[in-house]
């Protein structure tokens, strides 16, 4: 399903805003500890989320590589779950990442800043060359919303910050993963008539 564009730009911007500040508030002694996210450290996950915004320039300068185009952020999210090496590729990139962000707080302030204005200077529809085909750049937008907001609760969760998001965002977020995962077992989960089951994941 295609999203409504201004809101995927109104939630991306609290998305990026919320991060930043969550980023702000990591203790200095919090940046090589356990982060919330299995497998990485509080930098590696930072780095990893960082990845959000920085492949929206990199895609945006690609040629195009593949024949495929997507229609939506939910076609882009299962040609890449698709693949079974991902997680593995996601958690190897995180850590090298990891490895130059010496300044974490001025990278992710720098990073948003200038990402923000080069959304802010491209049309909805503009076309995103990705890895696995061709997206607008609204409904790419969508999936960077989940990227950030989802990241950002591991972050605050990992350094005991208080762990909310922009309701923009929230929106957003809700809206790509509610369609990934099944209706009817979301539906009788939020009403109280079935438990999700175990190990339940849309993401997975």
């Amino acid at each position: 399903m295609l999203h409504d564009p201004a809101a995927v730009r109104a939630g991306f911007d609290e998305a990026a805003s919320t991060f930043v500040s969550a980023v702000r508030g990591v203790a200095d002694h919090q940046w090589d500890e356990p982060g919330a996210l299995g497998g990485w450290t509080t930098r590696e996950l930072t780095a990893h989320t960082l990845r959000a915004l920085t492949t929206i320039e990199r895609y945006l300068d690609s040629e195009p590589t593949v024949d495929r185009v997507m229609a939506d952020a939910t076609e882009y999210y299962n040609t890449v779950l698709g693949d079974p090496e991902v997680h593995q590729g996601v958690l190897a990139r995180g850590r090298d990442a990891a490895q130059a962000l010496t300044d974490p707080v001025g990278e992710a302030e720098a990073t948003a800043t200038r990402v923000a204005g080069r959304v802010a200077a491209t049309g909805d529809d503009e076309p995103l060359n990705t890895f696995v085909g061709q997206i607008t750049l609204s409904e790419y937008l969508a999936t960077r919303v989940v990227e950030l907001g989802v990241h950002t609760l591991d972050l605050q969760r990992a350094t005991a910050q208080h762990a909310e998001l922009h309701p923009a965002t929230a929106s957003v977020v809700l809206s790509v993963l509610t369609q990934l995962g099944s209706a009817t077992t979301l539906i009788l989960a939020l009403t109280g008539r079935s438990p999700l089951p175990d190990g339940f994941n849309v993401l997975s």
